[in-house]
């Protein structure tokens, strides 16, 4: 009965970080959402998308932050009007030497001791932002 308890719960958990993850948000400085202009049943909207193309996904980030905006009751037709690549205003390298635009870094690690639950790689890979980011300017109708 206990162990049912929390597969149930770790279930749940799940399932609210996976919603989470697909929820759109408003333009934080990095990543999200900007309405540029709207009506009754349009919106034109900018949307920056960090990470990997995946054009289902995207699709689908898109069309819920047309939901947002205009109403939750339908989908909604998008054209998209551009896609530009752009520098992450966010990108700063605060272990080591960038060189150019490129992923490369290269920097000096302290070594941490034997029993340590501090790891070098482990904070880069955690802190790793892309070096580009894509807007999208499209319509919703």
């Amino acid at each position: 009965m206990n162990n049912t308890y929390k597969l149930l719960g770790l279930g749940f958990l799940v399932l609210g970080l996976a919603a989470c993850q697909s929820t759109p948000r408003q333009f934080n400085g990095n990543v999200g959402y900007q309405i540029e202009s709207q009506t009754a049943d349009t919106a034109t909207m900018a949307y920056t998308l960090a990470g990997r193309q995946n054009q289902q996904l995207d699709e689908t980030k898109l069309q819920r932050a047309c939901q947002k905006v205009l109403g939750t009751s339908k989908t909604y037709k998008l054209s998209i009007l551009s896609v530009n690549e752009i520098v992450n205003p966010q990108q700063d390298v605060e272990f080591g030497r960038q060189i150019g635009q490129s992923r490369t870094s290269v920097g000096l690690s302290n070594t941490q001791g034997l029993y340590s639950d501090q790891d070098y790689a482990t904070r880069q890979a955690l802190e790793a932002r892309p070096s580009t980011l894509r807007v999208v300017r499209y319509t919703c109708s």
